[in-house]
């Protein structure tokens, strides 16, 4: 194998939030007494991060408060109401158990609050192979996941070269291309191979058993 350590962006990567993050953002902009967006709108910005998708779904300008209310509900629920709606993609659990057995560093970086990931990762048993869970702040989530790469690699003192992000979107793949590791993405989560090969990553998969054989 290639790598010694294994950094998996979570939603879309590891495990299918969809059905938990559509209800959430419904429940978030109803609870705010805003305009409910559909499921297809939801599914047609799922790739942006939190706040650029909120500030696309609204019907009108929302003000930065009004957004970080609607985070904050969106967290509320996706974390409490709605875990019972998730499931890890077929041969994810698979997968980590061999990276782990063969001694590989696995780690998540994941634009949700750290105690979500964690409880999610928990519910679906896939804690037990995690070495380290780091979050990214929402607004500035595409210029600080490369940061939090960086920060990751100095914390557990990884090989740049020894280390690949695995991540579902273009710009999952653009930021870790900037913090200079090696990069693959995973065709199963929020956009298509075409859309991904845009950002020119080193990798594409299109089954979680490819982690196994390609990298």
């Amino acid at each position: 194998m290639n790598f010694d350590s294994y950094i998996f962006d979570f939603d879309g990567t590891l495990i299918d939030t969809t059905t938990c993050h559509v209800k959430a953002t419904q429940s978030a902009f109803k609870r705010l007494n805003l305009d409910e967006p559909t499921e297809q709108a939801i599914l047609h910005t799922y790739h942006l991060n939190l706040y650029n998708n909120f500030k696309a779904l609204a019907s009108h300008e929302l003000s930065f408060y009004q957004i970080e209310k609607l985070i904050d509900e969106y967290n509320h629920c996706f974390s409490n109401d709605e875990i019972h709606q998730s499931k890890e993609y077929t041969g994810i659990s698979e997968a980590l158990k061999f990276l782990h057995n063969q001694k590989k560093k696995i780690f998540v970086v994941s634009n949700k609050e750290i105690l979500t990931t964690q409880k999610y990762l928990d519910y679906l048993g896939l804690s037990r192979f995690i070495t380290d869970s780091l979050g990214v702040c929402i607004k500035n989530e595409d210029k600080l996941l490369c940061e939090t790469i960086q920060n990751l690699i100095q914390k557990h003192h990884l090989m740049i070269g020894k280390t690949v992000y695995i991540g579902d979107t273009a710009q999952n793949i653009k930021s870790a291309n900037q913090a200079h590791v090696q990069t693959c993405a995973v065709t199963w989560g929020a956009q298509s191979a075409h859309e991904l090969l845009h950002e020119n990553p080193h990798y594409i998969v299109n089954d979680p058993e490819e982690f196994l054989t390609i990298l």
